[in-house]
């Protein structure tokens, strides 16, 4: 159960479907899209609080403790959407992102909670998404983030997991200590089996027998699908299949285009995320988004609509709290002007208004506070000078796509070409450094520094010396963020104010300092759409083919480290 009734709470529900009570609210003779049976009808509809009552026929008896809110003929309502898949750190944080969504429908998202894990104690973890929970703007939902020896504990993973805001364990990624056999591997799959919750994987590319071992493992879920054959290799295993909307990833439309050559595809299965979309993509990428583009390429508009809203619900287990207009769920509801346009008019949000005719309202709470208080920047001490940090290893980065990297030898004696960078890589928490090239990155960049990291590492990318010397200047000033200095001498930087990887900014100021980047770096040659994925997979060995760890750079399908890094000169 995701919210906790009291019995007070409970017997008022049912009284005011009774007519015992009046109802809080009554939304009277409006157009409902019912996602069970696919049919619009004409309904009133009871609130008690934060809850749907009613769904119906009759209007309650007059009472001046009921709110009328009146929508036009022509509209429709629809459930609040649901996102399966955030990965609440792409320059937002959890809170401006929850905002964002609430705004725009998106009632609940299920986030990853990998950074909380990294940089707060379980005890401050279950603080944080209370605290978050109790400022009312959104339903944030989260996931229970485990590898091979992450948390260390077991028990550790089975305390999150038994969080009533906690629905599931993953994105489990490793396959190599999968097919090893690894022991702590399979206490931790058996622990979150154990608890009832889903568990979802990070597969993408992976064979036939890679997903048999990960489905009889207890995976349930993947959204690494990029073909039609993907999706349906992954349905036939038990799999449900989230399809992907993102800047590295835009599969979505050609993926219903080619699943609606299926008829009798269980569409049931199927849902809808952006997996985390950075900035400013998001914009083009919320679950109304999603499914207006499900709707273009070829699926229903009730499919389209079920898979950010009673699909997901569903799969995660909690249908009997959101994911369908109807009675005892959450007063979660978007308001149309048409079917066909699933962006909202009006959103309410647990009985609510969050948009109301063109006005959008505030959070209820302030948390920026709160956040500085969990996830405030990491201080580590680095010399205002930078020692001479010649390269360390002649293996460098070639940067194939925007996340993709191989590796390829260079002569540390010769110059650097068109397209090569220097590199260097520091670990703060074991002052240990790599430097190297990267070629692909950019033509004309002087220097970038950037913070922007899972890991907590930092990377320095540029050509020019006296500036890659200024952004080390300013990275030991305290600065955390990312921050550029363009082949003509302009300068643009994004400060990151939370754990060097969030902005306590709301998302449509960051969305433009976003795109203004991205735009300065693609002036000086930087080939692809999106820079912040790209610095954030340097350091995260989850794709192919090499990455930069504090062991050094590794080769992710062996783990072999390459090239290892050294300690820091201080």
């Amino acid at each position: 159960m995701i919210r906790k009734w009291t019995r007070a709470q409970h017997d008022r529900l049912i009284d005011t479907a009774r007519g015992v009570l009046a109802p809080t609210a009554l939304i009277p003779e409006a157009q409902v899209l019912h996602v069970a049976t696919g049919t619009v009808s004409r309904k009133n509809i009871w609130l008690c609080g934060d809850r749907i009552a009613y769904v119906g026929p009759d209007r309650p008896s007059d009472s001046a403790q009921t709110m009328i809110y009146t929508i036009r003929p022509d509209q429709v309502i629809v459930p609040g959407y649901i996102e399966p898949h955030a990965h609440p750190f792409q320059l937002y944080n959890p809170f401006t992102l929850g905002e964002f969504f609430t705004r725009e429908g998106t009632a609940i998202s299920i986030n990853d909670n990998r950074m909380l894990a990294q940089h707060l104690s379980p005890e401050a973890q279950k603080t944080f998404i209370r605290e978050l929970d109790e400022t009312g703007g959104h339903l944030w939902l989260w996931w229970a983030y485990f590898e091979e020896h992450d948390p260390v504990k077991n028990d550790v993973l089975a305390d999150w997991l038994a969080q009533p805001l906690v629905v599931q364990g993953g994105e489990l990624s490793n396959w190599l200590a999968m097919r090893s056999g690894s022991a702590d591997l399979y206490a931790k799959l058996c622990t979150v089996r154990r608890s009832g919750k889903r568990m979802e994987g990070h597969l993408p590319g992976s064979s036939a027998n890679t997903l048999n071992l990960f489905a009889a493992a207890g995976i349930t879920a993947d959204h690494e699908s990029m073909s039609a054959d993907d999706v349906l290799k992954r349905l036939d295993l038990g799999y449900v299949a989230a399809l992907r909307y993102s800047s590295i990833r835009p599969d979505l439309p050609k993926l219903i285009r080619a699943l609606s050559r299926y008829p009798d595809l269980d569409r049931s299965r199927l849902m809808l995320t952006s997996d985390g979309a950075s900035l400013p993509f998001l914009l083009q990428a919320t679950p109304a988004d999603l499914i207006q583009l499900a709707m273009k390429n070829g699926f229903s508009t009730t499919d389209a609509y079920r898979m950010a809203t009673i699909n997901p619900a569903l799969y995660y287990h909690f249908d009997d709290a959101a994911g369908s207009v109807s009675p005892g769920r959450l007063a979660h509801l978007n308001v149309l002007d048409s079917l066909q346009d699933p962006h909202p008019a009006d959103v309410l949000f647990s009985g609510k208004w969050i948009r109301r005719q063109g006005r959008s309202f505030p959070p209820p709470e302030d948390f920026s506070d709160r956040l500085n208080h969990y996830l405030g920047n990491r201080r580590f001490a680095l010399p205002s000078a930078p020692p001479n940090l010649r390269e360390t290893t002649t293996i460098g980065i070639d940067l194939v796509n925007n996340v993709i990297t191989r590796p390829y030898t260079f002569s540390a004696e010769a110059p650097l070409s068109d397209h090569e960078c220097r590199l260097i890589y520091l670990c703060p928490a074991s002052k240990e450094y790599l430097s190297t090239r990267i070629r692909g990155f950019a033509v004309r960049l002087n220097a970038l520094v950037s913070t922007y990291s899972v890991s907590g590492g930092i990377v320095l990318i540029g050509k020019n010396p006296a500036a890659l010397n200024a952004a080390w200047k300013k990275l030991s000033a305290g600065f955390r963020g990312i921050a550029a200095e363009s082949g003509d001498g302009s300068e643009a930087e994004i400060a990151l104010d939370l754990l060097g990887m969030m902005s306590t900014k709301n998302i449509d100021k960051l969305a433009e300092e976003a795109a203004t980047f991205t735009q300065n770096l693609q002036k000086d040659g930087f080939p692809y759409n999106d820079p912040y994925f790209c610095l954030l997979f340097l350091t995260v060995s989850v794709l192919p083919f090499i990455r930069l760890t504090p062991a050094g750079l590794i080769d992710v399908k062996t783990d072999h480290v390459l090239a290892p890094t050294r300690q820091l000169p201080f």
